[in-house]
């Protein structure tokens, strides 16, 4: 069965990925179908002969995109006469969206046997089986258990994944009716990131263990998940089967464990959360971390490395560093204010000391120094993570390791410390007002309350909760490359503790851009992709805000992509630019639109007639990365914008056009709690929650000023997990020891 573990090990071969376990190893089995029948309205099947249906209200449930979907249904005595399909964990522009059209088909055919919906083949998988099992309790009938014979074989198979470079392709082998192996022939998701070796590690083992795709996906690898149990689906349908009857829930547990005697509890795992557990450690606390996902190191996986200031360590001898007092009033002018002098302080003059504490201590490694994006004359401002035996993605070296490293150093500082992966803290426990401890639930359905005189909330922003993406930035879901996890429980419960926010609607860390709907699969070539990306990025032609204005691309810059209203805006085209396109090729200005870290294998050539343009626009209009209008009065309705507005903008010319659709792709957020130099959660009225701390994203707000991208320099977000980890480990330990 699935193993699970307290720290994970990435090996750079997939095939030697395995899992270390703490705490015990926990299994997935196999559960019945869970089901729900109301009592109301409800007749007996004797007093309904010759009818069709008990009449009554029925729910069947079953595995979907990210966990289980369920179907309720109303029936009277010969139809069913209401349809509500729900999953709290289908993502909402994938399986959310797909769920009222799932609806509307089974109240149409009356019955489970549905087309589903293109896109969202887990989330229609789980509502064809959910609706089934309700249909059957409605006829005072057992669900149908038994799975369809399947016909031996090694099925070729490919699907989707998180990776924008490829698919995952695979050979899944049926023998004697059951999932015998699974092994992965081809997959690009490693070139996107860490988190898909996870994903393939104890995906597919869990399958054959289970025999069922309805377990849940590996937390913050969803989409690597389920590209994985895609392929499954498909082989089953391959050998004659139907997937929608491997979709039973697995069983939860509903156990309680409880943990007590730590003097820190550290909520999240990722770079500020591994620092602040590292610094606790140091001092001898008793620490014990929570991680939400199966991997270490959350979106600090992601990043280069962290700005540094007058390090110390051998990697940086001879480097010429940026001024701290130059760069300290450079960002005071910034925000505008002194309020947070003293953090600010700390982030300027101790960069490069706090960073050398975790080189010296945990063995964190980096090598070379990059120029600041806002001051090219601070050229040398930032530093990179030296990769796992010189292995890289997209995002840089491979760094996993060096999390899992340090971790299990400081795990070994004393024998008490621990840690839990796929650990979900929901909230603080409390005794009166005071903060005493966490409650978290693992993977299995099991909750942990655990219990110490200190936590720190290191849980990695907002971007991952709608709620509060709608009200601070207007619209949702924003575009990311960050791990939609990092869903604001740790401010949240922050929050809980009569916390205080600071800095909130900071805009979102912005640097990237692409179409707004990544085209994974083969609709398009490499190539025909690299040409929809530079219709997109390309500099020099007619830019558009989603308000319909004329845009000047050129006074914003790579820094202030989030200053651009929405997030996104339009290169708008008309058909005689396209004609010529296709007839003489693109301009020379199209060279350099690339996408930083998100191309997509492809090239452009310039001056060679793309043929293929009209294929290539078909394409992005379904994908809806372009809008076409045969007229201003067309464009501005698919736009949603004013027509007069845009007609100005586009000099009022008649004719067929296409505005392609660029897009902001975030990191994360960076408002959060307002915190003292200790990181320190303050109440409104500025007095510190003595035994509360937060760090990193759930803090970030307090190096910046609404109103104004997230402060500029180049690496700085990443330079506060290492210094505020420092301060919150340090002084979360010396309270928890203290008492």
């Amino acid at each position: 069965m699935r193993k699970r573990a307290g720290c994970l090990i990435c090996a750079a071969a997939l095939a030697c990925m395995t899992a270390c376990g703490n705490n015990g190893a926990q299994e997935r089995t196999t559960g019945e179908s869970q089901t729900q029948v109301s009592t109301e309205e409800t007749t007996s099947l004797e007093e309904t002969k010759g009818d069709v249906y008990m009449p009554g209200t029925y729910t069947g449930e079953a595995g979907g995109y990210g966990g289980t979907v369920s179907v309720t249904i109303t029936v009277d005595a010969l139809s069913i006469t209401s349809v509500a399909v729900e999953g709290e964990k289908e993502t909402p522009a994938v399986g959310g969206a797909a769920m009222e059209e799932l609806a509307e088909q089974i109240k149409e055919a009356q019955s489970g046997d549905i087309d589903g919906v293109a896109g969202a083949t887990m989330t229609s998988d789980g509502v064809r089986a959910a609706v089934k099992s309700a249909i059957a309790q409605a006829k005072g009938e057992k669900a149908e258990a038994e799975k369809a014979a399947l016909k031996d074989g090694v099925y070729s198979v490919k699907s989707t994944g998180y990776s924008w470079t490829g698919m995952i392709s695979a050979d899944v082998t049926i023998k004697d009716n059951k999932i015998s192996d699974i092994t992965i022939t081809e997959e690009h998701e490693s070139d996107t990131g860490e988190m898909a070796k996870t994903a393939f590690a104890l995906m597919i083992p869990w399958i054959i263990d289970t025999q069922s795709l309805a377990m849940d996906a590996i937390s913050g690898a969803t989409s690597t998940s389920n590209g994985i149990k895609a392929c499954v689906s498909q082989a089953i349908e391959m050998a004659g089967g139907d997937p929608a009857q491997w979709q039973s829930p697995i069983e939860k547990k509903n156990d309680t464990v409880r943990l007590e005697g730590y003097d820190v509890i550290v909520v999240g795992l990722g770079g500020s959360g591994i620092s602040a557990y590292c610094a606790a450690a140091m001092e001898g606390a008793k620490v014990f971390g929570i991680e939400k996902t199966a991997k270490l190191g959350g979106q600090s996986a992601t990043v280069t490395g962290p700005m540094v200031i007058d390090s110390k360590a051998p990697a940086f001898e001879g480097v010429d560093f940026a001024d701290p007092d130059e760069v300290y009033q450079v960002w005071l002018d910034y925000v505008g204010t002194d309020e947070k002098a003293d953090i600010i302080r700390e982030a300027v003059y101790n960069s490069g000391a706090y960073l050398d504490y975790y080189i010296d201590n945990f063995d964190f490694e980096f090598e070379g120094m990059i120029m600041s994006f806002a001051k090219p004359e601070w050229s040398q401002f930032w530093t990179r993570y030296v990769g796992e035996e010189g292995s890289r993605n997209l995002f840089g070296g491979n760094k996993t390791y060096q999390y899992n490293r340090a971790m299990e150093k400081a795990k070994g500082l004393n024998e008490a410390n621990d840690y839990m992966m796929e650990l979900t803290a929901g909230e603080l426990i409390f005794e009166g007002e005071k903060v005493v401890g966490v409650r978290a639930k693992l993977y299995d359905g099991t909750v942990y309350e655990i219990y110490g005189d200190s936590v720190i909330l290191a849980t990695g922003g907002y971007i991952g909760d709608e709620e509060l993406v709608q009200k601070y930035f207007g619209r949702t879901p924003l575009n990311t490359v960050a791990a939609t996890v990092n869903d604001g429980a740790g401010i949240k419960m922050g929050f809980s503790a009569g916390g205080a926010a600071y800095q909130m609607g900071v805009d979102p860390m912005i640097h990237i851009l692409q179409v707004p709907n990544m085209i994974k699969n083969e609709d398009l070539t490499p190539d025909q992709k690299a040409v929809l990306t530079g219709l997109a990025l390309v500099n020099g032609e007619r830019t558009i805000s989603v308000e319909g204005k004329a845009l000047d691309l050129e006074s914003i810059g790579t820094t202030n992509i989030c200053s651009i209203p929405g997030y996104r805006y339009y290169v708008v085209y008309t058909q005689e630019q396209m004609d010529a396109y296709k007839e003489k090729g693109l301009t020379e200005n199209f060279g350099a639109a690339v996408s930083m870290f998100m191309g997509q294998g492809g090239e452009i050539v310039t001056g060679v007639p793309v043929a293929d343009m009209d294929t290539i626009l078909d394409v992005g209009i379904r994908y809806k990365n372009v809008l076409k209008g045969d007229s201003i009065e067309e464009l501005a309705a698919e736009m949603g914008c004013d027509e007069a507005v845009l007609s100005e903008a586009l000099g009022g010319e008649e004719t067929t056009y296409y505005a392609v659709i660029a897009a902001g792709y975030t990191y994360g957020t960076v408002g959060g709690l307002d915190v003292d130099v200790n990181m320190n959660v303050l109440r409104e009225d500025g007095s510190p929650i003595e035994n509360l701390f937060a760090v990193g994203t759930d803090s970030m707000g307090v190096e910046n000023v609404e109103g104004k991208p997230y402060t500029p320099w180049g690496g700085q977000a990443h330079s506060w997990t290492f210094v505020s980890g420092y301060l919150g480990g340090k002084a979360a330990a010396a309270y928890g020891t203290e008492k």
